[in-house]
């Protein structure tokens, strides 16, 4: 990686992100921010986040998180931004935002459900057994106001602002986030990379190799550049 950004940056609950973090590349440091269960603010998140950077360090941010990742991208210990299956207006229609209350994320999301939206239908029990099992220790209340924010999500004047090279890995089979989040960004951000690779919204999860395939290739064009 010609000497540069040997150190990443995710944001993820810790427990889902190890696939990911197993498959990285020997040369790779990796840093994963988890979220408190008890918390919902992204401006927490975002301060929880910044204390975590690294000099030189290259912010990778999924789902929720994109948001996050690129409020401290704009950090300077920052050299890049790569963004999966995540959003930086709302990806959920206005419609849907009174459906946000506690009372629905109380109940118990089914295995299959998880599947057909996160996971995919090849997943791995194990990978089922562990999304559900964080998804059972943040309270309703807490999920729910997660939900809110993500309808008031929208980062387009930071992302137009922001001085980093930007990549944005989008899963084939996302059934979460669509394609339009990528339209998003591409609108504001012209000369951000989109690479597509096989696989649901939990991309990082289900096709880590491919990802830091993407990555590594993105981050050592980008060094070269």
């Amino acid at each position: 990686m010609k000497g540069v950004w040997r150190k990443t940056w995710g944001l993820r609950f810790s427990g889902l992100f190890a696939p990911f973090v197993a498959a990285a590349p020997r040369a790779i440091s990796t840093i994963v921010v988890d979220y408190p269960t008890s918390e919902a603010s992204i401006d927490v998140f975002e301060r929880r986040a910044r204390e975590k950077l690294t000099n030189r360090c290259v912010v990778i941010a999924e789902s929720f998180s994109g948001p996050i990742g690129v409020r401290v991208a704009a950090d300077d210990r920052v050299q890049a931004l790569i963004l999966c299956n995540s959003f930086i207006t709302s990806p959920i229609l206005s419609t849907l935002r009174h459906l946000a209350i506690p009372p629905l994320f109380a109940i118990p999301i089914p295995q299959f459900v998880l599947r057909f939206v996160l996971l995919g239908r090849q997943a791995n029990p194990a990978l089922v057994e562990s999304a559900q099992s964080a998804l059972r220790r943040l309270p309703a209340s807490v999920l729910a106001h997660r939900v809110r924010q993500v309808f008031q999500t929208d980062e387009r004047s930071r992302v137009r602002s922001l001085r980093k090279p930007v990549l944005y890995l989008r899963g084939l089979s996302d059934n979460l986030v669509s394609e339009r989040s990528w339209r998003d960004l591409q609108t504001v951000r012209p000369d951000a990379q989109i690479v597509r690779i096989r696989g649901p919204h939990m991309l990082f999860q289900v096709s880590p190799a491919e990802c830091w395939r993407a990555i590594l290739g993105f981050v050592e064009e980008s060094a070269s550049g």
